[in-house]
């Protein structure tokens, strides 16, 4: 991407501030950064984002908003700069959150990607605009979801965040034969596969907290089928590589698939396994390995939670209910295009197996982010 123009959104999330720390030192780039202010001034979010890099990059952060139509929140004349000189979009930004009401999932998945379309519509120079997704736009499917299947197949969806990426697709998708579009759909990111290190705690974080409190007795699935997670770094390389030479248009899971996904059961294994191995002190306390169960016999677990009225209980049950009912729609997820244009620049997803037990030692060391 060296003398491109890349316009970031997203850079303050977990995913995108990884993306804007390997583009900072990329030489030759001019990156324009879009952050919403909120009780911080944005450029101190981005500098705190980058902290002590070597940044080469000509980094620009614009104030601005992507549910404010197609201006995006900015004045005239930097909206109309910013189309002049922009070759990438790497469209980030959005809510992850599983439990919104579905009208504020799509105001901010669904509209403001619509915005950052009609955006890259008026931009001359575009030679690619990603647009980030989840491989959960499969809803309710079990099997096999390929990078050309789309939605949940008639089958309903977990939450609201699938919903609004699944409707978020299709208007991308709509948009393929005019612009040169990529969609870029994520797996579960855990955390660096080196470091551990996470940027953004989500529900595979709260429930290995809940098994090292004793607070998770049963989790849904099958023993036998894959969970896919990936790392942060494996993430970023993938997005970045993809942005600059995958085929437009196209689709692309950047996900762990069947070969370096471990199973359901060898997940909890491995997360037993660390937590004493890291904390010593767990293991004599001898928490019960979670059973795993049916659907019908999980929820009849969490109804009799409610009923019970043991409010530590419910309240560890509710946050990771979303993550729960994924378990119990096991999937495999085909990456053979993302693979296929990855490959030549040594990019793979690494196993399980191989970084989860330093994501857990993260989440140990840093009491779950409370802890610098």
């Amino acid at each position: 991407m060296k003398d491109q123009s890349i316009f970031l959104t997203g850079a303050t999330g977990a995913v995108g501030g990884d993306l804007l720390r390997q583009l900072a030192i990329r030489k030759g780039l001019h990156i324009n950064v879009l952050v919403r202010r909120n009780d911080r001034d944005p450029h101190e979010r981005v500098q705190a984002i980058l902290g002590d890099l070597d940044v080469v990059a000509k980094v620009n952060v614009l104030e601005g908003d992507i549910s404010v139509a197609s201006s995006l929140g900015l004045a005239t004349g930097a909206l109309a700069r910013l189309r002049r000189e922009t070759t990438h979009i790497i469209h980030a930004a959005g809510s992850t959150s599983f439990t919104l009401p579905l009208s504020v999932a799509r105001a901010a998945n669904l509209s403001g990607s619509r915005n950052v379309l009609s955006f890259a519509r008026g931009c001359a120079a575009l030679e690619c605009a990603a647009f980030l997704s989840t491989v959960y736009v499969s809803g309710k499917r079990r099997g096999v979801f390929g990078e050309t299947d789309y939605g949940d197949g008639g089958h309903g969806f977990v939450n609201s965040y699938e919903q609004s990426k699944a409707e978020m697709e299709e208007v991308i998708r709509n948009a393929m034969g005019e612009l040169p579009l990529v969609l870029i759909r994520l797996s579960t990111v855990v955390g660096d596969s080196t470091t551990g290190r996470v940027s953004g705690f989500n529900t595979i974080h709260h429930a290995i907290r809940l098994l090292y409190n004793g607070l998770a007795p049963m989790i849904p699935g099958d023993p036998e089928e894959p969970v896919d997670i990936v790392s942060s770094d494996f993430v970023a390389a993938g997005v970045l590589r993809l942005v600059e030479h995958a085929p437009r248009p196209g689709v692309f899971h950047l996900a762990a698939g069947r070969e370096s996904s471990s199973s359901l059961e060898e997940l909890i294994g491995e997360t037993v396994s660390s937590l004493s191995r890291f904390r010593p002190a767990w293991r004599k306390r001898a928490v019960e390995k979670p059973l795993i169960v049916d659907l019908e016999t999980y929820e009849l677990f969490v109804r009799s939670v409610e009923e019970a009225g043991n409010e530590v209980l419910k309240g560890a049950t509710r946050s990771i209910r979303s993550f729960a009912y994924q378990l119990a729609h096991p999937k495999v997820f085909e990456t053979k295009q993302a693979a296929t244009s990855l490959a030549e620049f040594g990019i793979s997803p690494q196993r399980t197996s191989e970084f989860y037990p330093r994501v857990v030692k993260y989440c140990l060391e840093s009491n779950w982010g409370m802890r610098t």
